[in-house]
């Protein structure tokens, strides 16, 4: 005699369990302490059905959390992705009307402002930043050095919105990976031509922000990576980015 099958589940009932993913900024055999979206919080973590004993994981893996309600759970540790290289990835580390810190700016053309800004919707933390123009330009905001070797690939992406005050929202967006040769050059000094990760015209007006991401591998003669966001506007548009991720495949 076969058992009946279980009841489905309601998705409809209860709360709904989401996941995010994080790094580990404290563990001991009682607590794990993880950094999500530059929100510390403490988390409960899973112990195999086997294990003998608790061997927390070293500070800077990156894991997988599950969240319901106000309750994390630690599910384990993602294999093949490493910690983000960039600094300040989500331009929590500057207060709204600053440039941010750990970034650089440059015009390839025209003039451009780079400005953090509070934002409601950031899809990272509370802050993101807003690349503002008056006229026809092309800005590039890049990353502080990243140290890495020839033939490495790396992982890069990016959320990005417009902000069009009501005109056309024709504003494109490109995710770049420079070269240097020192860690003190700025651009345009650079050791190899730009690669770039990704493309994204007509940025739409959020929410959602829109995710670009691709893949690069690093050049010959290039010991140093800098992430760059480019921005290319016409007058009276802007670019909000955030969340900027560098992790090595």
């Amino acid at each position: 005699m076969s058992n009946p099958p279980p009841p489905p589940f309601n998705i409809n009932a209860g709360p709904i369990t989401n996941g995010r993913i994080g790094t580990v900024v404290e563990a001991t055999p009682n607590s794990m302490f993880v950094d999500v979206g530059g929100t510390v919080v403490e988390v409960a973590f899973l112990l195999p059905f086997t294990a003998t004993a608790v061997s927390p994981p070293s500070v800077g893996t990156v894991v997988w959390l599950a969240q319901q309600d106000s309750s994390w759970v630690c599910v384990g540790r993602l294999v093949g992705a490493g910690s983000n290289a960039i600094l300040n990835p989500s331009f929590e580390d500057s207060p709204p009307g600053a440039e941010p810190v750990n970034w650089f700016t440059a015009d390839a053309s025209g003039s451009s402002v780079a400005t953090v800004v509070d934002v409601p919707d950031a899809p990272d933390g509370d802050l993101a930043v807003r690349v503002y123009s008056g006229q026809t330009s092309v800005h590039v905001l890049y990353s502080s050095p990243i140290p890495v070797a020839q033939g490495e690939q790396w992982s890069l992406s990016a959320r990005v919105g417009g902000d069009y005050s009501g005109g056309p929202e024709t504003a494109d967006a490109g995710l770049i990976a420079l070269w240097f040769a020192n860690a003190t050059d700025l651009y345009p000094t650079t050791s190899a031509a730009d690669t770039i990760a990704a493309t994204s015209n007509d940025v739409p007006t959020p929410p959602p922000y829109r995710t670009i991401f691709g893949t690069v591998t690093v050049p010959a003669l290039a010991p140093f990576m800098r992430v760059a966001l480019r921005s290319t506007l016409t007058a009276d548009q802007a670019l909000i980015w955030d969340n900027v991720i560098a992790r090595k495949v």
